[in-house]
């Protein structure tokens, strides 16, 4: 315990007396930024309204109803895509951002992202990206009446009939021209220079 107090007198000198004769100064007791590391470091930012998300060094925005390619058409205008989601902090992340904190009664009350399937089984992100991530509910996706190839997210609690909630933050397909509840757009982030 002695030790720990001495060193607090030292340092507490050095910074009180940067001349001090001790040979003690702040630059030789602080620790310096290793020599690789720039100095001109990029930080992301977004647009106002737009929400930064630093794991994947991009920006999300939370928009009201619309059918699946209507909410894609107003992400592209916006120079951005249907929100892909390649991790579960990353699906964590946009649940939380759309999220009302009621119970849902309904999937269509669900939000949009950008995972759409052409073909059978041909999953695809709006966004081009790898389909590396997948958090489909239980027994989904079904293709229900073959008319089912775009994707939603339960962002909130979804009790089904008998009162289970399997789905909270898990995906679903559905059919592509029904408006639902909200969408999330995702684009990368600005940076300073």
């Amino acid at each position: 315990m002695n030790i720990l107090f001495i060193a607090l007198a030292v340092l507490t000198e050095a910074f009180a007396n940067p001349n001090s004769k001790e040979g003690i100064s702040r630059n030789s007791i602080l620790p310096s930024l290793p020599s690789n590391r720039s100095n001109t470091a990029q930080y992301g930012y977004c647009e106002s309204g737009w929400i930064y998300f630093d794991e994947t060094d991009a920006c999300y925005k939370n928009f009201f109803p619309a059918t699946f390619y209507d909410a894609e058409s107003l992400c592209r205008n916006s120079e951005g895509h249907l929100t892909s989601i390649h991790s579960h902090t990353e699906n964590s992340f946009v649940a939380a951002l759309s999220k009302m904190g009621i119970r849902m009664s309904t999937n269509k009350q669900g939000i949009w992202i950008g995972l759409v399937r052409y073909g059978k089984d041909n999953w695809t992100w709006t966004d081009g990206t790898k389909v590396d991530f997948l958090a489909w509910g239980p027994g989904a996706p079904n293709d229900w009446e073959a008319t089912e190839c775009c994707v939603s997210m339960l962002p909130d609690v979804f009790e089904d009939k008998y009162g289970l909630d399997l789905w909270y933050q898990k995906w679903d397909d559905q059919y592509c021209a029904v408006s639902l509840r909200s969408f999330v757009c995702k684009k990368m982030a600005l940076h300073h220079t």
